[in-house]
């Protein structure tokens, strides 16, 4: 896992070395540096960020490649990949395989990324359900991975995801989603404010819940603006400003009324005073 500042935003990633295939640690490190080498090199600015984050990942596929042809003893070695690049109030995701990203707001738990994997397709196909996917032989199938496929393909929002203030989301290894509800991370998430206290205790549920897996969490909460917040400044503005135009408006009334001005009455039409009536009212 790492997360590093790019040209793009601040980028966050978890990848996870495929079990029971040769060197996944070697193949998930390896993806990480070539992840944060590309988004980090100043010649690909040009690109959009959704562009930047699915080259990013293509290009972390071909250095794993590389590295089976000069190292034969490495054939097999593959990597899940989530991550999350943020801007402002706007953040992109990009994932291939079954590490996920979650988003929690408003004491909400909510799954933003969609398994890349044998089971979640008999799921979307109806073939099995959620229940019986969690026995099923195949719930460590995935279909996609950097390393493995001459092309990765991962997914990649075109569309960012607007942040709100207190938006926490977490970055994770199926080793904790294979042992932990999502009731069970909402309720750690929402029950510990430090996002490394929540993350240590994540990872303590999933132990305590069995552990046979690697696992990799990471917690973010967002503390900047969101748009929401943005738009009402401006507002907070013209409210002040408001209020100042009108302490003045009663200053001068004051004045007016202690130094004793007098004004000459003039006679009004009677359809002056009904239209005045209307604009008042």
């Amino acid at each position: 896992m790492a997360h590093f500042d790019t040209p793009y935003g601040y980028c966050v990633i978890v990848c996870d070395g495929m079990g029971g295939h040769a060197a996944g640690d070697v193949a998930s490190q390896g993806a990480v540096e070539a992840i944060k080498h590309y988004l980090q090199d100043g010649k690909i600015t040009k690109l959009d960020a959704a562009s930047s984050l699915y080259n990013a990942i293509e290009f972390a596929n071909y250095k794993l490649r590389e590295m089976v042809q000069q190292n034969p003893e490495f054939t097999g070695m593959g990597t899940t990949c989530v991550m999350v690049l943020i801007s402002k109030t706007e953040m992109h995701m990009a994932y291939a395989g079954d590490s996920r990203v979650y988003l929690v707001r408003d004491k909400r738990i909510k799954q933003l990324s969609k398994d890349h994997s044998t089971i979640q397709h008999l799921i979307d196909t109806g073939i099995l359900t959620e229940e019986e996917a969690k026995v099923s032989e195949k719930r460590n199938q995935i279909t996609k991975a950097i390393g493995i496929f001459e092309k990765v393909g991962p997914t990649v929002t075109k569309v960012p995801f607007m942040l709100k203030y207190n938006d926490r989301i977490l970055l994770c290894s199926d080793g904790l989603t294979g042992h932990a509800e999502s009731i069970e991370i909402l309720d750690i998430i929402n029950d510990n404010s430090d996002v490394q206290v929540a993350s240590m205790k994540l990872i303590e549920k999933a132990n305590l819940n069995g552990g046979t897996d690697n696992i990799t969490v990471q917690v973010i909460q967002y503390t900047g603006s969101s748009s929401a917040n943005r738009t009402r400044r401006p507002l907070k503005r013209i409210l002040i400003a408001g209020a100042i135009i009108l302490i003045i408006a009663a200053l001068g009334f004051a004045a007016y009324m202690k130094w004793g001005f007098t004004i000459k009455h003039e006679p009004i039409m009677n359809d002056t005073i009904q239209t005045s009536g209307k604009i008042k009212t």
